[in-house]
């Protein structure tokens, strides 16, 4: 009888092999994006193993160092998704980046999942159409998803709501550890379904109340790196663009005693999306975004608007 195996992980007893394999981990791309800590628990064994299980994935998913000019033509040929507003992604250089995260923090209301469903909606265009040509997977934590919203931005786009929906694979985070494992389901599923968006909307609500209090402050903070960790291997390895939204807490100048809002979850979070946008309402309809990070483009804003139809540059009239 033929041994079943991991490609990637020699030198692990076979025992562990055959544990890994009951409990669904058969690739070393899965492995690579999951927490050690949920594979000890998962696969019952020490978590010494499980750090050499996960690294041994890791080293076997890497890609060969390469010339920056071979990046240049990577970057050049990677999909971007489109928004629905030409102003925004115009900030972002062209759309939300396959193989990277992107970060869209802001208060209640300022739009935060209105563009995740309109993301949801447009990945699934050519990619001559803003689209990247795949499915999505949306990970919903505050139960805000609506299929009959998405139906609606797709009507109006002139695409069949039906056929939409039935390529947006939803699941209800319960809390931090059932959302850090989703993303163990959705490398899983990336390449036998197309997979080319992930959503979590929000990423922050489960940390933040899962882990309360300064005792908890040092594990919560490493978790969360554990789990930005994993989105971006995710991200490189399937070439899926990863969207996040994150909640925000007020931040007040000591010297003038002004005060704004920054993104939630602190400096543990803060350097794992490679670009970040802060939401705002306007006095009038429209909504503000605010570009704080990007390795491409510098700061800056523009205006966009939530409408019937989705997600463009100004309201209809």
């Amino acid at each position: 009888m033929t041994k079943k195996t991991i490609k990637g992980l020699d030198g692990i007893p076979q025992e562990i092999i055959d544990a890994l394999i009951s409990k669904g981990y058969k690739s070393v791309e899965g492995l690579s994006i999951t927490l050690a800590s949920d594979l000890s628990e998962d696969v019952m064994i020490s978590k010494d193993m499980a750090e050499e299980i996960v690294e041994k994935s890791i080293a076997a998913v890497a890609t060969p160092p390469i010339t920056a000019a071979d990046l240049l033509v990577d970057e050049q040929n990677r999909g971007k998704l489109s928004t629905g507003a030409h102003g925004l992604d115009a900030l972002l250089d062209g759309g939300i980046w396959e193989k990277e995260i992107t970060e869209i923090s802001g208060g209640f209301a300022t739009g935060k999942t209105q563009i995740c469903f309109q993301l949801a909606v447009n990945a699934q265009l050519p990619k001559d159409q803003g689209g990247l040509a795949g499915k999505v997977f949306y990970i919903d934590t505050e139960g805000t998803f609506s299929a009959k919203r998405i139906g609606s931005i797709a009507v109006a786009m002139g695409l069949d709501p039906q056929s939409v929906l039935k390529n947006i694979f939803i699941s209800h985070a319960m809390d931090s550890s059932h959302q850090t494992r989703l993303v163990k389901t959705v490398a899983d599923m990336a390449k036998e379904h197309n997979i080319k968006l992930l959503i979590v909307d929000s990423i922050a609500s489960h940390f933040r109340t899962d882990y309360i209090g300064k005792d908890q402050m040092i594990e919560r903070q490493q978790r969360i790196m554990q789990h930005g960790s994993s989105l971006t291997n995710l991200a490189r390895i399937h070439g899926l663009a990863v969207v996040v939204t994150n909640q925000v807490v007020a931040n007040v100048d000591e010297l003038t005693s002004s005060k704004d809002n920054r993104p939630a979850l602190g400096q543990a979070w803060a350097h794992r999306p490679q670009t970040r946008v802060l939401l705002r309402r306007s006095p009038g309809l429209a909504r503000i975004a605010r570009l704080l990070d990007s390795p491409r483009h510098q700061e800056g804003e523009e205006f966009f608007y939530i409408t019937p139809e989705g997600i463009r540059d100004r309201m209809n009239h």
